[in-house]
């Protein structure tokens, strides 16, 4: 509906209809915020207004409070050039424009004067504008209601601002004038909604009062407003109705209760139906007149408000609630009528919501379009029985008669005549034939069903189907039928609606025997037949209906195939191998325990059990894996029962409250897979479930009614059999036995039971149970009987599996060693034989059996040994323990490994088995140092637990001349775990003269404590370096005038360097380079002066060299004597420098590179032994194993046992230092 509001125009009309398009169209173009009363909140609206002429007609009669027939707002339009004009005609125009506003106090006017902006330049001498008249004449407290626009038809900047400033005047005093009049009209309607309990009270008179409300909220674009005055109207007359249950009926409503002779639908193609609206003027609509158009009126705002979806959602309940309405009204209409309009008005919300909306609002609408075809749907279907237009029915005069009432109740107007497929016109044609009838019927059916799939109602869509299966079959078209059935069947069971699926498996079973189907009539027999929800007669028939099926010929020699489930279950599967595994000969005793669902005992003809073979390899070998190939990470267990817990049994209950076994399992057999490249990279590895099929196949695309899939029969690689089968019904047991032929794994797949031509087909038995008949090469394992010790024989056991095989007498095993062990066969040789599954404790048989000697090689003849045993042999196993000063090996390495391979006519390739030998005992050499004696100290660390007697220890060395005199006992001593013994020799001096290198080699005999035998042990090192070049002596003098040293007071050092013996450096020269540092702890001595220093020393043997430095101690007590390190010292040819010696100051000529700090150095006379050729502690040339390296250019250090400190663990008594204080002490 179009209303704008009215504004009178005054003055000037010429002068305004110059202006007139600019203000229309720049009114609009900006919403401005309105501020309402009683806190509501802000809106934006966009203003637009009607300008009209000024006339007395158009000022509010008394009593009149329409809103939409009187202005909102009076201006009055002047273009007055001067004062003198203002004051002659102007001022008397507007009084008396302002005498008559005021006569019907209306306070929204405004002045608006068009002036020249050039006008005040031609002016000599400024006065008084006319603007300023008008505002001090009728302006004088609202200066706001007074506007200049100047050169309102130029584009300049200032007419700009005039034109903005009046369009934002008036914009804020209309919606002033909007919020005075909108108080005072919803002031009267309250008014008049409180006298609705009065009795000339009349609720068409307060509903157009209401709806003018409604319009200036529509004229506003405040569709919400307007949609909340509809509702409000709604529910007002809906309490009415209600309230006449009560009794209370109020005189008006008795005008809604006349006959209606008129039931047209809905009218939604035009926002206002004025017909309607006439109607309810003038006091004559009828309920479906005023409710028509109270639901137009609503579904317009929405439809303005861009919600579509709202318009589907009230249809369904504004006709559910009419209908109520006229029973509770008890309103007369003829039969069908109340059809007839329901179905119109669904049509036409149907069709102006696919008008009205678009794509993106089509999942918003859905689900309550769907409802709509659905019920328009039924709302047919029902006009069709009462017409006589159902396929099985011939329509009757009077039926003939009642459609031509009908049709002419429906009225024809020629809006709807020129609207194509209107629901007047679909009706029509519905009801004029049969042939139309079932067109638009089966259309609507089509329809309702497609649009609740798409929304995902599956449920709603099968009962549709269900009443179009109904209606086929009325046509006489079992097949279309037959399909909708089978699918509403399904969702059925699937969903457990038990007493749903057994009516519906009850037509269908009708439609299938209409269709001569046999196959699936004897399937659905046998469903009803077992159903418990039937009455015994209805079960008892369909089972003769079963058996009669079941004995006719087939026509070809295929049997009829059927679901085994749920007319008989498998509740368990057990098989007994006995007590071990099944091997080849055994006899397997498979049990399986069924539920018959008959209500009559079922005498089969055969039962037969389909086991299904997979050829495994053999579980002791594993195949190596071709390019491409698949290998399974996860194997099947060998024996596996099928029981269902309670859990599990409620999960497989069916729709006829039977246990069915085609549902998902409480677990899956899920394989890991893996596939890799010739150079045995991994491909890819994933898992997967070789039953998938079975559980993701689609449960709608099969024709089967019980299991969502096809019946299928497998082809077993063994079928055990059973003859002449009498099932009862209840609990049942089939007992089937075999006897094992094959090796392989054998899984339960499904059972087979034949009654005359048909057979009962179960699903592929979940879980699986199954047996394997594994196939078993013959293994051979060398197990050591404790850890291994190297020396002495240790006794290895050699376990023989026959597996599968049968061991054939003087079958060899040979074996191979690598060097240093020795393999030897006992002197006793009895085997011992038990079974592979033998008890622990069961005593084993005693066989025996011959070995020889070939090449060194060990070769085992082994006795015949049936299959399914184990052989046990022994053999011993010598390792011998290497000298590892020969060998270069690590000298602290515990163990060796050796290695056994073998080759026997048992396996198919040789094999290998690393064995480990742990050293009983480890050897250490050390040299010590005391002057020029040395003293060899060979060390025997014990490893073992196990104790061994040494004896007969030797050492020998290649230098002939050498003699050693040992300072040991020369009796036997034991060694074991933690427990160290000693040898020690001395070397003389002399007989080492020439001698830079010596070899020796340590040997002992050992043997086990207990045992008699004896073995050899050697160890072989070498000695380096070990002659005493220099003897260094230290010495701390006492201070000058003391007597000792004392703590903080500087003292002496003496150093004192002897050669002892020339140095072989290979030149001829007198004096050698050599330095020395004072390696001292510095919490005990600080080093004054230099540290270290560089001095000529003679070669000739004998001859000393003495330097004095200054040390200070830092504390008293008895302080070791700081250590001198001496070292060899040459010239860096980039950084050569003269050295003159001189008598006495040799020690002054330092190096550049030389510096003289505090150095720290690890004291070499206490260094421990080393892994190395670790000589005496006494010794003080070559720095501790965690010293990196020289610390200056040029440094070289000596050898071990090249320079002796003759000072070594001296002391020096030093006493504190007097610090001059008194000392208390405090007694307590």
């Amino acid at each position: 509906m179009e209303n704008k509001p009215f504004i009178t125009c005054e003055g000037d009309q010429n002068l305004f209809s110059s202006l007139h398009g600019d203000l229309v169209q720049r009114l609009p173009l900006e919403p401005v915020e309105w501020r309402r009363s009683y806190g509501r909140p802000p809106r934006m609206v966009q203003v637009e207004a009607n300008f009209v002429p000024f006339t007395d007609e158009m000022l509010p009669k008394e009593g009149d409070m329409s809103l939409l027939r009187q202005p909102f707002f009076h201006m009055f339009w002047t273009d007055c050039p001067d004062v003198d004009v203002y004051k002659l005609l102007t001022k008397d125009e507007i009084t008396l424009w302002l005498q008559k506003l005021r006569g019907y106090n209306i306070q929204d006017w405004m002045i608006v004067l068009v002036a020249n902006s050039d006008a005040k330049k031609n002016k000599l001498l400024p006065r008084t504008t006319v603007i300023d008249k008008i505002k001090s004449d009728f302006c004088s407290k609202q200066a706001d209601r007074c506007l200049v626009i100047y050169d309102p038809l130029m584009d300049s900047p200032k007419s700009q601002e005039s034109w903005v400033a009046l369009v934002q005047r008036l914009k804020q005093l209309l919606l002033v004038s909007f919020n005075r009049n909108l108080g005072q009209f919803e002031d009267n309607m309250r008014a008049q909604r409180e006298r609705r309990t009065e009795v000339d009270w009349n609720f068409c008179g307060y509903f157009l009062v209401q709806e003018e409300l409604a319009f200036v909220f529509e004229m506003l674009k405040q569709y919400e407003d307007a949609l909340v005055q509809y509702d409000e109207l709604d529910a007002l007359f809906t309490q009415f109705v209600l309230n006449i249950q009560a009794g209370d009926i109020p005189e008006w409503l008795g005008t809604f209760s006349r006959p209606c002779t008129c039931w047209d639908g809905l009218y939604l193609w035009q926002p206002v139906n004025y017909d309607k609206r006439d109607l309810i003027q003038a006091n004559t609509a009828t309920l479906l007149d005023l409710r028509n158009y109270l639901f137009s009126r609503q579904c317009a705002l929405l439809f303005f408000l861009q919600r579509p979806w709202e318009v589907a959602q009230r249809t369904l309940p504004f006709v559910h609630n009419i209908v109520r309405e006229l029973e509770i009204l008890e309103l007369t209409l003829p039969r069908g009528a109340v059809a007839c309009w329901a179905f119109m008005s669904c049509l036409e919300v149907l069709q102006m919501i696919e008008r009205c909306s678009d794509s993106s609002q089509v999942e918003a609408y859905s689900p309550y379009t769907a409802s709509l075809w659905a019920y328009a749907r039924e709302k047919l279907h029902e006009l069709g029985v009462m017409c006589g237009l159902m396929p099985d029915m011939t329509p009757l005069s009077e039926q003939l008669h009642m459609v031509v009432d009908l049709l002419a109740g429906m009225g024809q107007k020629p809006e709807k005549e020129s609207i194509p497929n209107s629901p007047d016109k679909k009706l029509r044609e519905a009801l004029s034939s049969k042939a139309a009838f079932q067109k638009h019927y089966l259309e609507l059916s089509e329809l309702a069903m497609g649009t609740y799939k798409h929304i995902g109602r599956i449920r709603s869509a099968r009962r549709i189907g269900k009443d179009l299966a109904a209606f086929y079959m009325m046509l006489g078209d079992a097949r279309k039928a037959e399909s909708f059935l089978s699918d509403a069947l399904k969702m059925y069971q699937r969903e457990g609606w038990g007493l749903l699926a057994t009516n519906t498996c009850k037509d269908l079973a009708f439609c299938q025997k209409e269709l001569n189907n046999m196959q699936k009539y004897a399937e659905s027999c046998s469903l009803l037949a077992s159903n418990d929800l039937l009455t015994p007669d209805d079960r008892k028939h369909f089972y003769s209906e079963l058996v009669a099926v079941c004995s006719r010929k087939p026509a070809e020699k295929s049997s009829i195939l059927l679901h085994m489930e749920p007319m008989m279950t498998i509740t368990d599967v057990c098989i007994d191998t006995g007590k071990r595994p099944p091997i080849l000969g055994s006899t397997v005793n498979i049990t399986l325990h069924m539920q018959s669902s008959f209500s009559e005992e079922v005498f089969f003809d055969k039962v037969t059990l389909v086991l299904q073979r997979e050829l495994r390899e053999p579980s002791v070998e594993d195949k190596p894996l071709e390019h491409g190939e698949d290998k399974t990470l996860s194997e099947l267990p060998r024996f596996h029962k099928r029981s269902f817990s309670a859990g599990c049994m409620s999960s497989l209950r069916g729709w006829n409250g039977q246990t069915v076994s085609n549902q998902i399992p409480s677990y899956l057999n899920v394989q890991a897979e893996c596939q890799v490249k010739p150079d045995g990279s991994l491909t890819w590895s994933g898992i997967n479930c070789p039953s998938a099929s079975q559980f993701l196949r689609r449960q709608d695309s099969s024709h089967s009614l019980v299991k969502g899939q096809e019946v299928v029969k497998e082809e077993g690689d063994l079928n055990l059999e059973l003859a002449n089968v009498l099932l009862k019904s209840g609990g049942n047991k089939l007992f089937f036995s075999t006897t094992v032929q094959s090796r392989g794994l054998f899984t339960v797949r499904q059972l087979v039971l034949r009654l005359s031509s048909a057979e009962f087909v179960s699903a592929r038995i979940w879980p699986p149970a199954s047996y394997e008949v594994a196939s078993q090469n013959p293994t051979i394992t060398l197990d050591p009987l404790q850890d291994l010790l190297a020396g002495i024989p240790q006794e290895i056991q050699v376990t023989v599996c026959t597996g599968d095989h049968t061991l054939q007498k003087d079958t060899t095993i040979q074996f191979t060693t690598t060097p240093q062990l020795t393999l030897r066969a006992p002197k006793e040789r009895h085997g011992q034989v038990t079974k592979q599954d033998a008890d622990e404790n069961k005593t084993p048989a005693n066989i025996e059996y011959s070995t020889e000697d070939t090449e060194g090689r060990l070769v085992l003849k082994l006795p015949a040994v049936e299959a399914y045993h184990r052989l046990q042999l022994t053999i011993w196993a010598t390792a011998e323990i290497p000298d590892l000063g020969l060998t270069g090996e690590e000298e602290d390495k515990t163990s060796a490994e050796h290695k056994v391979s073998y080759r026997s006519s048992l396996v198919k390739e040789e094999s290998e088995t690393p064995l480990v030998f742990y050293y009983p005992f480890l050897t250490k050499n050390q040299l010590h140092t005391a002057g020029e004696s040395k003293f060899v100290h060979v060390e025997v660390v014990g490893l073992s637990t196990a104790k061994f007697d040494l004896q007969d220890a030797d050492l020998t060395m290649d230098n002939k001349t050498v003699k050693l005199t040992p300072f040991h006992q020369n009796s036997p001593m034991a060694v074991y775990k933690d427990q160290t013994v000693s040898y020690l020799w001395q070397l003389h001096p002399r007989e080492l003269q020439g001698s830079t290198q010596l070899s020796c080699r340590f040997s002992l005999q050992y043997s086990l404590q207990g045992s008699q035998e004896r073995t050899p042990y050697s160890y072989s090192f070498s000695l380096c370096s070990f002659k005493t070049l220099y003897q260094v002596e230290t010495s701390v003098g006492t201070p000058a005038g003391g007597e000792k040293c004392q703590a903080g007071v500087l003292c002496p050092l003496r150093l004192v360097i002897t050669t002892t013996t020339p140095p072989d450096t290979g030149q001829q020269a007198d004096t050698v380079p050599l330095m020395y540092e004072v390696v001292a702890d510095n919490t005990m001595w600080a080093v004054c002066g230099k540290s270290s220093g560089v001095i000529s020393m003679p070669t000739a043997a004998m001859t000393t060299k003495e330097v004095l430095l200054e040390v200070m101690p830092l504390i008293g007590g008895y302080l070791p004597v700081p250590v001198v390190q001496l070292s060899q010292y040459r010239e860096i040819p980039t950084e050569q420098t003269e050295s003159t010696p001189g008598k006495g100051e040799e020690d002054s000529n330092q190096q550049p590179g030389i510096q003289q700090e505090d150095k720290m150095t690890v004291n070499t006379e206490d260094t421990q032994p080393s892994t190395d050729n670790v000589e005496s502690s006494l010794d003080n040339s070559v720095p501790s194993p965690d010293q990196e390296g020289p610390r200056h250019p040029g440094q070289v250090y000596f050898g071990h046992g090249q320079v002796y400190s003759c000072s070594q663990a001296q002391q020096v008594h030093v006493l504190p230092a007097n610090n001059g204080g008194n000392l208390v002490i405090t007694f307590q």
